[in-house]
């Protein structure tokens, strides 16, 4: 009788960790103007293993497809002239793919609160999103969706992991 007791509490245990940890991702539907911009930011990211990687080896799905990810300031969203640049060459590719349906995918570091990174990320897809649309890209071509702190590409509590986890990336 002890033991079934014990395996019915480990269950449940089991079960509201599992429904208490899963995060929610948040697809925003509407673009709006952004009233904040960054600046990309080049350090060498670390993989799982601990092993620093380039950007390049991060990127390379992107960049087989002819986009570019860009890189945010510290709890911003403004696109500097860098991340302009690279946003235009993006655009350069989605024009020349015209059936290309893009998700622009914005991400934060581990810092701040899962609402607070939700939110920031929706803002940094919805500026890269705004920013091709008024570089000629049909909007409609556009999706945007948030994964806040969920999907870091960088290991790590400082500055070299956090850097490289403010972006937004094109798929």
């Amino acid at each position: 009788m002890q033991k079934n007791v014990f395996c019915w509490a480990m269950m449940i245990v089991c079960c509201a960790v599992s429904f208490g940890c899963a995060k929610k991702t948040q697809v925003a539907e509407n673009l709006e103007a952004p009233t904040a911009v960054a600046a990309p930011v080049a350090s060498a990211p670390v993989d799982n293993s601990g092993r620093q990687s380039s950007a390049s080896d991060l990127r390379v799905g992107n960049d087989q497809m002819g986009m570019k990810t860009i890189n945010f300031e510290f709890d911003s969203y403004v696109l500097s002239e860098g991340s302009k640049a690279i946003l235009q060459q993006n655009a350069q590719w989605m024009k020349a793919n015209p059936s290309a349906n893009i998700v622009i995918e914005g991400h934060c570091d581990e810092r701040g609160s899962d609402e607070y990174n939700m939110a920031l990320g929706e803002n940094r897809a919805r500026a890269a999103s705004n920013y091709l649309v008024s570089l000629g890209v049909a909007p409609e071509s556009l999706r945007i969706v948030s994964y806040g702190e969920e999907k870091p590409v960088a290991f790590g509590s400082n500055e070299a992991a956090w850097s490289q986890n403010r972006r937004a990336e094109f798929k």
